[in-house]
């Protein structure tokens, strides 16, 4: 009887929690990442058993500044009882000591093993912030690999990183932060269309939070790279697509009157490029499809560029009347 009631009171308590949004879970299951890996003395935990002295052993060495010999200790309770809460605790103080000893890359390993191995150790929540706080920092560092060639770690192994951390926390605050961070990697690789993808995915999958603005946002800004290099005035278009969604799903961001002002001038660039690309149909002998640009000018009535668009359609048609064949 009492197991079935305990049975009950878990599948009661699940229910509630699949019920909720999946953007109601952001930010509830860690906490906001730390700035640094901790530099508070280790805790010792009640001797139990062997592990547990162990442990406590090596926390007495690492306290008193031994990192040498706490980190053996630290490995030996992980080997001797792989599955126990003090090898939980002792992972999680390798993993720190690593990332004070200036190994971020390796400390993000070390990390790893306290998420895979150890989902309910206290310190699965700092591990993961601890994690997201690396990867940031390698991925703003300047400093560079062997010999001074290339970042010091490679694009690649950072989406792995933070691909890593969002898996292991989905219903948490890094799941679409790294995300983001994942499509900033991927367009200063100048990987445009496919940074914008996955910046879209977190614009779909976590709607009306404050990470589908970032999202959105950086679209825009994406889209506006390429329109400025672009003589096509699809690329403005697209670009101011991605200016109304993001007015459209975060009118009370402060950025929104700055992405308002740009509009006006996306949409005269744009009208610039149309009377460009009419008046280079004329100029190689094709009025038919220069035309067609200078009519799309022609609406644009607020233009200064729609009177002389006019001027051209009406020239060309006086043109064609008078025997000059289109295309």
């Amino acid at each position: 009887m009492a197991l079935r009631s305990s049975l009950s009171l878990l599948f009661f308590t699940a229910l509630s929690l699949i019920s909720q949004p999946a953007d109601a879970f952001l930010g509830k299951l860690l906490k906001k990442e730390s700035p640094a890996a901790s530099d508070e003395a280790a805790s010792p935990m009640p001797a139990a058993s062997a592990s547990s002295e162990e442990l406590n052993a090596a926390v007495q060495a690492e306290n008193g500044g031994n990192l040498g010999k706490a980190m053996d200790l630290y490995k030996r309770v992980v080997k001797d009882s792989p599955n126990s809460e003090a090898a939980a605790r002792a992972q999680f103080r390798i993993a720190q000591i690593t990332e004070k000893e200036g190994n971020p890359t390796k400390a993000f390993d070390q990390y790893e093993k306290v998420i895979v191995n150890h989902r309910n150790s206290p310190d699965f929540n700092e591990a993961i912030s601890r994690q997201y706080a690396i990867a940031n920092s390698l991925q703003g560092s300047k400093k560079k690999g062997f010999f001074g060639i290339g970042a010091s770690v490679q694009p690649s192994r950072l989406i792995e990183m933070y691909q890593q951390i969002g898996q292991a926390a989905p219903y948490s605050e890094y799941a679409p932060l790294s995300m983001i961070r994942i499509g900033d990697v991927q367009a200063k690789q100048g990987e445009k269309m496919t940074a914008i993808a996955t910046l879209q995915k977190v614009v779909d999958t976590y709607p009306k939070t404050k990470y589908a603005s970032d999202a959105q946002y950086k679209i825009f800004q994406l889209r506006g790279q390429s329109a400025e290099k672009s003589f096509s005035p699809v690329e403005d278009r697209a670009q101011m697509e991605a200016g109304l969604d993001f007015v459209n799903i975060s009118p009370d961001d402060e950025r929104s009157k700055e992405v308002k002002a740009d509009l006006a001038g996306i949409e005269e660039r744009s009208i610039e490029k149309l009377f460009a690309v009419g008046q280079s149909y004329e100029k190689y002998g094709k009025p038919g499809s220069a035309k067609v640009y200078y009519r799309e000018v022609v609406k644009a009535v607020n233009s200064p560029l729609a009177a002389k668009a006019q001027l051209r359609l009406d020239a060309i048609n006086q043109a064609s009347g008078a025997g000059v064949s289109g295309e």
